[in-house]
């Protein structure tokens, strides 16, 4: 068995990312800098850290950031989540994806740190730190976080050193798990604005009071048109490192944002009710097509939010992925909208909805 092999059949026997919000307890960061400690926080080994939170739009600030350093000279390493296909997607080592072999030995060292000081560590968690270290081991000059929950209590908020944080804007994805209500999901986001943020930046407008209030630094609110804003952010942290504002920000195509694959199907992985605006505004509003639209969900999300895209669908196949935990069943997303037909298999509705909607466009999300 190789390393990689070990480190993903260990990551398979602990807690999924959500254990974090489940247990009777107050969320912390104690074992995130535990671990951090032992190994003698490799964290503090960048230059610049810089931290991206927000409902949406998250992982599109942190590619084009990443895009703007590497093309400048930098090293630089990004944690993204969750990933698409596979788990290296999360770490990425100047705009590349970590090596299997390099992921697994990075795993593997959180995993013994773990069990040496007994502690009980979730999925998401034990990634963070395989990236802090892989960070290390390619002396990256910048490390580049994508908060995957919240902010305060999530894993990447633990990074100690200067950093520059950005926050997207304030939705209700999450809304269970940070507190119930939008204010409240603002304070936790407020979050990752700490006494070693030496630049914050922002575009949200509704909660700009309760993050000023919550947040422990100055927060610079940036304006302009919607669609335009994560480039917006994404320049204003990358000025920042380069000190200098002549650079050049390429059109990047991220996968799984309206992702082209084979000659008529796309794949977004809209799964609330913000993305779900986006896709019909930028997207399917401005075609007036309609769609056979693949779907399926978690349960930590709301399923009536994708009844935004009823007016742009031909049909849905309801499905599932049957190895995962907390999603919402085919049939119950059926029984819920009393359309579409049930195919649980992903691959099989897929190749179902290619063969019985020939003259179709298909869309697979959620």
């Amino acid at each position: 068995m190789s390393q990689y092999e070990e480190a993903l059949d260990w990551l398979n026997t602990i807690s999924s990312e959500r254990q974090f919000f489940r247990d009777n307890k107050s969320p912390s960061l104690d074992v995130v800098n535990s671990v951090l400690d032992k190994l003698g926080r490799p964290d503090e080994s960048f230059k610049w850290r810089v931290i991206i939170g927000g409902t949406a739009g998250k992982g599109t600030c942190v590619r084009m950031i990443e895009s703007v350093l590497v093309n400048a000279g930098y090293s630089v390493t990004s944690l993204i989540s969750p990933h698409l296909q596979i788990e290296t997607e999360r770490i990425r080592v100047n705009g590349r994806l970590i090596e299997r072999d390099s992921f697994g030995e990075f795993i593997l060292k959180i995993r013994s740190v773990v069990e040496d000081l007994k502690l009980q560590i979730t999925y998401y968690e034990a990634i963070v730190l395989a990236g802090i270290l892989a960070g290390q081991a390619s002396a990256s000059r910048v490390l580049i976080c994508e908060v995957g929950c919240g902010g305060a209590f999530d894993a990447v908020n633990a990074v100690r050193g200067p950093r520059i944080a950005g926050l997207t804007f304030i939705g209700d994805d999450h809304l269970e798990m940070l507190g119930g209500t939008l204010e409240k999901v603002a304070e936790t986001k407020a979050g990752i604005f700490i006494e070693d943020t030496k630049y914050g930046f922002s575009y949200e407008k509704k909660y700009c009071s309760i993050l000023e209030k919550k947040s422990l630094v100055s927060i610079h609110f940036i304006k302009g048109i919607k669609s335009k804003l994560n480039k917006k952010l994404a320049r204003k942290v990358s000025e920042k490192i380069l000190e200098n504002t002549d650079f050049i920000m390429s059109k990047l195509t991220l996968p799984g944002r309206w992702e082209k694959v084979g000659e008529r199907v796309w794949l977004d992985g809209a799964h609330s009710k913000p993305r779900f605006e986006y896709l019909v505004t930028e997207r399917l509003k401005k075609k007036s097509e309609k769609y056979v639209i693949i779907f399926g969900m978690q349960q930590n999300h709301d399923p009536k939010d994708f009844e935004l895209l009823f007016p742009y669908t031909e049909e849905v196949i309801w499905t599932q992925l049957p190895e995962s935990e907390d999603v919402w069943s085919a049939d119950e997303l059926k029984t819920e909208f009393k359309r579409g037909q049930v195919i649980v298999d992903p691959t099989k509705a897929l190749k179902f909805a290619q063969e019985e909607y020939p003259d179709s466009k298909i869309l697979v999300t959620g």
